[in-house]
């Protein structure tokens, strides 16, 4: 594979990281300070991280990282709905880091990637267990469209 594809793969993968940061940190900020608003913005520093990673990689190979993002769909205070958009984000970034695995020749690319993926498999379960978290809270069943406020709450044993 040359240069160029590479460059093209790992930009696409640039601009998921961008979009994934872009979304968790705007959770981050619409959540009051909790675990999961500290999770997101934790998590959003990781796609920093990696989105640093894969700029050195394209620079590397001559290329330039774009800094292009997907149009973002963000939700309204809807907590679970967050949290399964973000589960979401992270199962499609695990399925294109693994086709790039598959795709590119370079061993240090590949080692690279698969070190990504699977720091974005640990963020998918950390997402999808506090999505379990929020949405088996007692009274959850009761209330579809729960608040980030109330279900903050109820996630950190408070009184509503």
């Amino acid at each position: 594979m040359d240069n160029d594809a590479m460059i093209k793969m790992l930009n696409a993968d640039i601009t998921g990281e961008i979009e994934a940061i872009l979304t968790y940190l705007r959770h981050n900020f619409v959540i009051k300070e909790c675990e999961i608003s500290r999770s997101m913005e934790e998590i959003a520093r990781d796609e920093m991280r990696h989105m640093e990673w894969l700029s050195e990689k394209v620079t590397d190979l001559g290329g330039i990282p774009t800094i292009e993002h997907a149009t973002l769909r963000l939700e309204g205070e809807d907590l679970p709905a967050m949290l399964k958009r973000d589960v979401g984000l992270e199962e499609s970034a695990i399925v294109q880091y693994q086709d790039h695995i598959d795709a590119i020749t370079d061993p240090g690319i590949k080692h690279l990637l698969r070190k990504i993926m699977n720091e974005e498999i640990e963020h998918r379960d950390k997402f999808a267990e506090k999505l379990h978290e929020v949405t088996s809270a007692p009274g959850s069943s009761e209330k579809p469209n729960l608040t980030v406020g109330s279900m903050i709450e109820k996630v950190e044993g408070g009184n509503e």
